[in-house]
Formats: structure tokens, C-alpha cells, sequence
């Protein structure tokens, strides 16, 4: 037996289009550059794909942005065009603390660019890399935070295809966002392929079309670093290619846990993975619950925690107040039917979140719970 990690070959964190060359023409801007008589340039903060990314100061609204600035070869094309218009389109669809704001689309002085919130705390690649011990509640706090985000991508029916940790960024009171939407796309759009070899998909790197359990894998990916400080692994076997387990026997039951959610996500096939975020959150918060499997007709063994289980529980039902009216929800098929004592454990949480003051939280789980009658 041999151990293999694909795309062994390519170690850098870099968004390819199929059919294009890896070309990297640069904006040509510089730092003290003013845009559009508004965005003054002060330095370059991260190059991809399809431009650069500058922080720059707002002169009219007297705060710090993001500027992606489209390469000069990519701007003479309309269809780079079309997809960074589409860029902002998706990300002003999606409202959750854990997906990057994108302000505007813009063309000065001969550049496209798009503004969007500033994350001066880096990417989660910087994280990754910097070789600090970190506790496991951080990096648990990570993971749920990518999950979420990818998960509320997915509720309004958008495959991102491109979670990397490049393009997971760190705000500056230290929670993560998810970015970049250069490459996503909706229902059955297939205009353009590509991706971060490093992370992608068995099935979208033999060329075929990628959905959201494509997404998954990628997550899958990014959960397996967090939590285990490595990539995943896998072995040659004379049955095929299996998942190397990165907990040794005897590991603790919240290590096994998690163990087993990154070796779902990461199946070879699609059809054995979790079918999209929303699942994945949801485990993941049953996980830390001390639970075996998601939410529904289970005991909550830390209290705690099961404030936060109510966020995979909007997750599951859609996020009813995220969602867009008339977008297919891929998470409602494969959700238990809520039990009575399900539905007082909802009621519950709200009364808590009531307590709290947090009332629209409080108004929306009650909706969720609907009407408690006996078993």
C-alpha cells in the first residue's frame, strides 16, 4: 500500500480555468493610486485568478474596503466581465455573518473592480500555516463558521465550487466569511469550469459537472485541516482508493465524531456524501451536542450547545429568513419529521432566546416549532 493525496503536484492556491492558460498580467496599479476619484489604493492584499485585490480607503464613506480589480487580459473579454457582474449578484442574494458583503461593481480609469468588506485578519490559509497550537474550541468555532456560510450558499440553490482556504477570510474581530464567488453558479449553469486543483472534487477534476455535494468534498477538505492539522489522506487499496482515518485506536469519542464527518464528506463517490452544507452544519452541531445524529429526537447533553443546534435547525428548515422566494431547497428533503418533544425542545430555545431579547430569533423558531399537541 501506498499513501496518496491528490493533486499532490500542485501546491498552490490558485483559482485555473479549464481552457485557459495560467496567465498572471498584472493590474499595473499601485499603492497612493486613487480609482474612480473615490478608492485610494494603499497596498495589494492577494492576487488570484481573474485580478488583485487591494485594501484601499473610502473617501466618501470614510472607511477601509476591498478592491478586486480585474486583470487587464481578462477585462478584454466580456464573459470575465459577465461573470464578476455575476459575482456581485450572488453575493448581494446571500445575507449571513459568515458570507463576505460585496458592495459594488465598478469600471474607472479603465479597470473593473468590485468593492467589498475589508478582513484584515487574512485568510484561513494564513491561519493554517502560521504552525500555532490552537485549542480545539477554536477550531471547532472555525469549522462551524465555514459551514454555515457554504451552507447559506447552498439554501438559495448556488454551488460556489471554489472553497479553499484562500478564500475563506478572517474579519477583524476574528470571524471567518466565506468569499469569492468568481465560480459559482446556480441550477444547471455550466459556462465556465475550473477551480483550485488542490481542492477539487474527484468529479469536477475528470471533467464533469460539479453540484453541491462537490461543494462538500471541498468543505470536507477544509474541515480535515482545521480540525486535524493536515490534508486528508487516503490508501491504495486492492479494493480501491479508501480514506486514511487520521484519529489513532482509542481516540477520544469527539475526535471518532468528527473523524467520521470529514471521511463522509470526502467520499469518492457524490452520492455518498452529505448532500449539501446544510448537512454538514447540522452534524457538526450534533457532534459538539455530545449526539450521535443531527437535531431531531435527540437529548441535548450540553445546554449550551443546543443554543447553538437552533442554527442548524433554521439551516435545515431553508433559513426562512435568507431564503429567496421560489429557489429550490436542497436540505428540506432529507429532514426527519419533527417529533412533539421535538417541537418543545424548539419552543424551548426560544423561550431562552426570548429571554435574551433576541425576539426576531425568538419570533422565528416559534414558526418553526408550529403547534405542539400530544404523543
Amino acid at each position: 500500500m501506498s499513501d496518496v493525496r491528490p493533486n499532490d503536484l500542485d501546491e498552490v492556491d490558485a483559482t485555473v480555468e479549464i481552457g485557459h492558460p495560467a496567465r498572471r498580467e498584472t493590474t499595473g496599479i499601485k499603492a497612493g493610486a486613487v480609482l474612480d476619484s473615490r478608492f485610494q489604493i494603499e497596498a495589494a492584499i492577494g492576487e488570484g485568478g481573474s485580478g488583485q485585490v487591494f485594501r484601499a480607503w473610502d473617501r466618501v464613506l470614510g472607511e477601509p474596503v476591498a478592491l478586486k480589480i480585474l486583470r487587464p487580459d481578462r477585462a478584454k473579454e466580456k464573459s470575465w466581465i459577465k461573470r464578476l457582474a455575476r459575482e456581485v449578484k450572488v453575493a448581494r442574494a446571500i445575507r449571513h455573518p459568515n458570507v463576505c458583503r460585496v458592495f459594488d461593481l465598478g469600471k474607472a480609469d479603465g479597470h473593473w473592480f468590485v468593492s467589498m468588506e475589508l478582513a484584515p485578519g487574512g485568510t484561513l490559509r494564513d491561519t493554517l500555516t502560521a504552525g500555532k497550537v490552537r485549542a480545539m474550541a477554536e477550531r471547532l468555532a472555525d469549522a462551524r463558521a465555514v459551514s454555515a456560510g457554504l451552507a447559506a450558499i447552498h439554501t438559495v440553490g448556488i454551488t460556489h465550487r471554489d472553497v479553499t482556504p484562500q478564500n475563506v477570510l478572517r474579519m477583524g474581530d476574528g470571524h471567518l466569511v466565506l468569499s469569492d464567488f468568481g465560480l459559482a453558479i446556480e441550477g444547471g449553469d455550466t459556462t465556465v469550469q475550473g477551480g483550485t486543483p488542490r481542492y477539487m472534487a474527484p468529479e469536477t477534476a475528470m471533467g464533469q459537472r460539479p453540484d453541491q455535494r462537490s461543494d462538500v468534498w471541498q468543505l470536507g477538505s477544509i474541515l480535515h485541516e482545521l480540525l486535524f492539522d493536515r490534508r486528508p489522506e487516503w490508501e491504495v487499496t486492492s479494493k480501491g482508493i479508501i480514506f486514511r482515518v487520521p484519529t489513532r485506536p482509542g481516540a477520544p469519542p469527539l475526535q471518532r465524531a468528527l473523524s467520521r464527518l470529514c471521511r463522509d464528506c470526502l467520499a469518492q463517490n457524490p452520492a455518498d456524501r452529505p448532500a449539501n452544507a446544510i448537512e454538514v452544519s447540522a452534524i457538526l452541531t450534533s457532534i459538539e451536542a455530545g449526539r450521535s445524529r443531527p437535531l431531531f429526537g435527540l437529548t441535548v447533553q450540553r445546554w449550551p450547545v443546543a443554543i447553538g443546534a437552533v442554527f442548524a435547525a433554521l439551516l435545515l428548515t431553508g433559513m426562512l429568513r435568507h431564503r429567496r422566494s421560489g429557489s429550490p431547497d436542497p436540505g428540506t428533503t432529507r429532514v426527519p419529521e419533527m417529533t412533539p418533544a421535538d417541537r418543545l425542545f424548539l419552543r424551548s430555545l426560544a423561550d431562552t432566546m426570548r429571554e435574551e431579547g433576541r425576539l426576531a430569533d425568538a419570533r422565528t423558531l416559534s414558526r418553526l416549532a408550529g403547534p405542539v399537541t400530544p404523543q
